[in-house]
C-alpha cells in the first residue's frame, strides 16, 4: 500500500493550537506518536510512513510549546495535566475513542501520564527511553539536587539560566549537542553549563542528514527553548504527594 503524503492540521484544542502532521488512510486505525526533548512531529517520519503503508493511520503533533503549535509563555500552562489534557482533547476532536500510543522521552511521560487519567482511550502503549515510575515521595526538585547543580534537570529549573547558555550557540548546534549524547550521567563539571559540556559530533550524524537538522534547527529557533524547558521546570506537578 502507498503510504501517502504526510498531511498538517492545526486544530484549536484546550486553549491551544496543536498542529498534527499525518499519514495514512483516514478510517485505518489510530496510532498516536509523542515526541520527546528536544524533538517535534518530524522524529516519527520514517515510522509513519512504515505504518502508513501497512494501513494505520499515524498521528504525530507538535506537543505544546514546540514547532507549529502554541507556545504559552506562562511555565505553569505546561504542567502534565494541561499535555495530557492536550492529547485527550485531539482523540476528542477527530473522534477517537481508543488509540495505540507510542512514546518516546517527555513524550513516553505524557504516554504514560494518559494511560493513568484516561486508560479508557488507550489501545495499548509503546514507551521508548523512559520506564514508568509511580510518584515519589519526596519533591522532585530535591531528588535532582542531590545530582548536584551540574546535572542537567537542576540547571533546567531556574527561568532563563538554559536558554541563555543554549544562545551561546547557533540552533543547530544546540540540537546536534542534544542529538549525539553517548553518557548516561547528563551532569556537567562543577562552573560549567550543561550545554558547554556537551559535545556535538565532528561528523554528520548517522541517523540524521544536515538538511534535517536544518529542518529541526529552523523550528526551534521560531519557536524557542522555553516552552520544551518549561516540562522540566513543571515535573513538580507530577511527582508531588497528594494532600
Amino acid at each position: 500500500m502507498d503510504a501517502g503524503e504526510v498531511r498538517h492540521w492545526n486544530a484549536g484544542l484546550n486553549g491551544v493550537s496543536i498542529h498534527v502532521a499525518e499519514q495514512g488512510p483516514a478510517d485505518g486505525t489510530a496510532v498516536l506518536l509523542l515526541h520527546g526533548f528536544p524533538e517535534l512531529w518530524f522524529s516519527w517520519r520514517h515510522q509513519m510512513a512504515a505504518l502508513a503503508a501497512r494501513g494505520f493511520r499515524a498521528l504525530a503533533p507538535d506537543l505544546r510549546g514546540y514547532g507549529d503549535s502554541s507556545v504559552p509563555d506562562d511555565p505553569a500552562a505546561y504542567s502534565i495535566f494541561h499535555i495530557v489534557g492536550d492529547v485527550v482533547a485531539l482523540l476528542d476532536h477527530l473522534q477517537l475513542a481508543k488509540v495505540f500510543v507510542v512514546g518516546h522521552d517527555w513524550g513516553a511521560q505524557v504516554a504514560w501520564h494518559l494511560c493513568l487519567f484516561r486508560p479508557d482511550r488507550v489501545r495499548a502503549v509503546v514507551a521508548l527511553g523512559v520506564p514508568y515510575f509511580p510518584r515519589h515521595p519526596r519533591p522532585m526538585t530535591e531528588v535532582f539536587a542531590a545530582f548536584g547543580d551540574g546535572f542537567y534537570i537542576t540547571q533546567f529549573q531556574e527561568p532563563g539560566r538554559a536558554e541563555r547558555a543554549f544562545a551561546r550557540y547557533d540552533v543547530a548546534t544546540v540540537l546536534k549537542k542534544f542529538y549525539s549524547i553517548q553518557i548516561d550521567n547528563l551532569t556537567a563539571p562543577p562552573g560549567m553549563e550543561i550545554i558547554d559540556f556537551l559535545e556535538a559530533s565532528p561528523s554528520a550524524l548517522p541517523w540524521i542528514t544536515e538538511e534535517e537538522l536544518i529542518q529541526y534547527a529552523e523550528k526551534f529557533h521560531k519557536s524557542g527553548f522555553t516552552g520544551p524547558l518549561n516540562y522540566y521546570r513543571m515535573a513538580e506537578t507530577k511527582s508531588r504527594p497528594r494532600e
